[in-house]
């Protein structure tokens, strides 16, 4: 049976005495989607797990003759994982204030392979798509801390369609605040999809459009 990443992620969670937490790490690559009606279409993840993941998430898994995982393998893959992320909201949490702005379930997502690492391409359409005028927040990351997302160094985050007067603000995590190791395992395994915990670590883009 293939293994899906999150599923992947709780056998790492409940495998006896584990390491500080994260466990995975991932780069994160986000195009916000405007449409000519001047409402905002939804977001479009890119999502780069880090190697040591990647390896371990494709054990057993059939390849092809290149040694690369099938194609088959990365469709069936990509479905299990997405169905796997509903739980968490999809580690995506956007706001216009302090009004969530909920989002439909992922379209046109798939798996790729560069022979090292796996990257996640998914699309999350807006509910109910805001208007362009205003402020909007994207915050991602794992209510857990068992994933720790990073924005990628370049390009991290970019607007397609968008009007030219709308800005772009990044917030990055601090560092400092990945220090855990103080915490116990115990603490971090109780934690749920529903916890609080992880926002402080939270990637967060703010776009403005007057």
């Amino acid at each position: 049976m293939l293994k899906p990443l999150l599923a992947v992620l709780l056998l790492l969670a409940c495998a006896g005495p584990a390491l500080a937490h994260p466990h995975v790490w991932v780069s994160v690559t986000t195009e916000i989607d405007y449409a000519p009606d001047g409402t905002v279409r939804g977001v479009k993840h890119d999502w780069t797990f880090d190697e040591g993941f990647s390896t371990f998430a494709l054990q057993g898994l059939e390849t092809g003759p290149d040694g690369k995982p099938s194609e088959k393998t990365l469709k069936d893959l990509a479905q299990v994982n997405v169905d796997s992320l509903k739980e968490f909201d999809y580690f995506t949490y956007a706001k216009r204030g302090k009004e969530k702005i909920p989002f439909l379930p992922p379209k046109d997502y798939y798996l790729t392979y560069d022979g090292t690492a796996l990257t996640l391409h998914f699309t999350l359409p807006f509910q109910k798509p805001p208007a362009a005028a205003g402020t909007m927040t994207i915050d991602v990351y794992d209510p857990t801390y068992f994933v720790a997302f990073a924005l990628a160094d370049t390009d991290p985050v970019k607007l397609a369609g968008a009007p030219a007067t709308c800005t772009i603000d990044l917030h990055r995590p601090d560092p400092a605040l990945g220090a855990t190791t103080t915490l116990s395992e115990s603490f971090f395994t109780a934690l749920t999809s529903s916890s609080s915990f992880g926002s402080q670590f939270a990637n967060r883009t703010t776009v403005v459009c007057p």
